[in-house]
């Protein structure tokens, strides 16, 4: 068992840099102080508080071989175990809904999300979770030493229909809320591409055809505008400014100084009207472009994040379903499968609360930029 011991306190002190970091990050930069990261604050507390403190019990556990403390403090060490991982399905259910609001229902968001209402949808997480770890204090199930895993849980065996109550309302129902939100996200996504592509290739028409009509208007004018060596080579080097012959249905090119001299001539200023309307739409144009850019930069941002929060959805299912398996067994077979299968699938469930900070800083800009910041600071000092 030495081996288990070993490699469960690698994935102990991973999970507590990680998810420290993690705090010191969200806390530190103040565009990541938003209403999402603060639901992803409570899934990182659900893991500290698993690496904190039930982690290090497992661990006494696994190289002593038996449970040295007493049967109060089992029943208390279980029912932590019993709330963190509720806390944590809960958590990452009111984070897919805020992800799917967020990406599919833009609209919507500033509405729902308030901070009032985001303290209100945690505070309700936590409660939900207290509430469905406690009936096994009051008698439905106990929580006890299971020597199979080396630590205190629930034995569901003494009640499994407090067992198919926990899969329905900590597993079935969240994780079905979560697919549901998930695939809708990702069918968003895949539209949103679809329409950024078809833009883009239209944005790439309309210049093409803007840069040929600008060509075709260029050789025009050039044929109906005088030379410059029409222009007297003394002013050559003076503005020169195009005027409309009255008498003569043509243009001619005269300095300033030369202007006041001609009186049979009358300034065309449709073409310093025209150029300076068309200044004030490329302004504009110009102006959109930056708001677009922008939008569509934030935009981008939302999509990341949601993809990462959908792969730490995943990586929670396939870490504790092995666990789920291992308890349904250990109801209808209880000499169905070893004691190291019983025992990995805790480990791997447990390795999930270590897995959370590398997803986040490998998917998301910021966060990974906040990572390099502490780890650099740390190896220079």
């Amino acid at each position: 068992m030495y081996f288990e011991g070993i490699f469960l306190t690698i994935v102990c002190v991973s999970a507590l840099i990680g998810n420290i970091c993690m705090w010191i990050i969200i806390c530190k930069a103040n565009d990541l102080r938003t209403v999402t990261n603060a639901f992803i604050l409570g899934l990182t507390t659900a893991d500290l508080l698993v690496a904190a403190g039930n982690m290090p019990i497992t661990i006494l556990t696994i190289f002593f071989g038996e449970w040295s403390l007493s049967d109060n403090g089992c029943i208390v060490f279980g029912y932590s175990n019993m709330l963190t991982l509720v806390l944590s399905v809960m958590s990452l259910c009111n984070i897919s809904i805020n992800r799917y609001i967020m990406v599919c229902k833009p609209f919507y968001f500033k509405t729902v999300y308030t901070k009032r209402n985001a303290v209100i949808m945690i505070c309700s997480c936590v409660s939900v979770s207290i509430v469905l770890s406690l009936p096994p204090l009051v008698g439905w199930a106990e929580y006890s030493y299971i020597p199979a895993q080396h630590f205190c849980f629930c034995n569901w065996a003494k009640a499994p229909s407090y067992a198919f109550f926990m899969i329905g309302c900590c597993f079935g129902i969240p994780f079905t809320v979560m697919s549901i939100c998930n695939i809708l996200i990702f069918r968003t996504v895949r539209a949103s591409k679809i329409r950024v592509a078809a833009a883009k290739s239209k944005s790439v028409s309309n210049n093409q055809y803007r840069g040929s009509l600008k060509s075709t208007i260029v050789t025009q004018a050039s044929s109906i505008l005088p030379e410059p060596s029409t222009v007297s080579s003394s002013h050559t080097d003076k503005p020169l400014l195009y005027i409309a012959n009255r008498n003569h249905n043509k243009r001619t090119a005269v300095t300033l100084e030369n202007l006041s001299t001609i009186d049979d001539v009358k300034v065309d200023v449709s073409t310093v009207n025209s150029n300076t309307n068309r200044l004030s739409v490329v302004k504009s144009k110009q102006q959109q472009k930056i708001i677009r850019h922008a939008t569509d930069k934030a935009r981008s941002d939302e999509i990341r994040l949601a993809l990462a929060l959908a792969i730490v959805v995943i990586m929670f299912v396939v870490c504790w379903l092995p666990f789920c398996i291992s308890m349904l067994i250990g109801i209808f077979s209880p000499n169905g499968a070893s004691d190291k299968f019983h025992m990995w699938t805790l480990l791997i469930g447990y390795s999930n609360s270590c897995m959370n900070p590398v997803i986040y800083g490998a998917l998301n800009k910021k966060f990974g930029e906040g990572f390099r910041d502490i780890f650099c600071r740390f190896c220079k000092r």
